[in-house]
């Protein structure tokens, strides 16, 4: 997945390049700089730390914040459609939480793409959608890899029992 969004954000980062010069051929303004931080599921995955101990559901939605122009998003959604990737809409209903940590995964002259930090990815899993995300929580915290995952989960007031108990299943 992670050498597809590099081709991905290269190909952006080409575009906005080349855009770039045409405005400055025109005399018009040219596109700044675009920040995208990847959420979620795709974030997870990502990272390949994590990709490797968590046994993760591939998707093909991007949540992702973006801050950039419409020629950018536009080029974004083109590129994604064309390698079989769909941005959500809803990202912005994606819970970030506090003490959340940015990971630079690309970063082009363009583009600077970002990602959460998996164990804020997971606290937002289990806080937003805990019934999808139980097993996914449960192999998390047995694995050990996320010291303050458990903490994270109560202070948000997640239901941590409810990762602990059976009968959800």
């Amino acid at each position: 997945m992670k050498k597809l969004m590099q081709k991905i954000f290269t190909d952006l980062n080409q575009a906005v390049a080349l855009e770039n010069l045409q405005r400055l051929k025109e005399g018009t303004l040219i596109i700044p700089k675009s920040e995208i931080m990847i959420l979620g599921q795709m974030s997870l995955m990502l990272n390949e730390s994590v990709a490797t101990i968590l046994n993760l559901i591939q998707t093909a939605d991007m949540d992702a914040r973006l801050r950039m122009d419409y020629f950018t998003k536009k080029k974004l959604l083109n590129l994604l459609e064309a390698n079989g990737l769909v941005y959500d809409e809803d990202s912005h209903l994606v819970w970030i939480p506090g003490n959340a940590k940015v990971i630079e995964l690309f970063k082009f002259k363009n583009i600077e793409v970002n990602l959460m930090d998996a164990e804020s990815t997971l606290v937002s899993k289990a806080i937003q959608a805990p019934q999808k995300n139980k097993q996914l929580i449960r192999q998390a915290v047995t694995s050990g890899r996320f010291p303050t995952l458990v903490d994270r989960i109560v202070e948000n007031n997640g239901k941590l029992e409810f990762f602990l108990e059976d009968r959800n299943e």
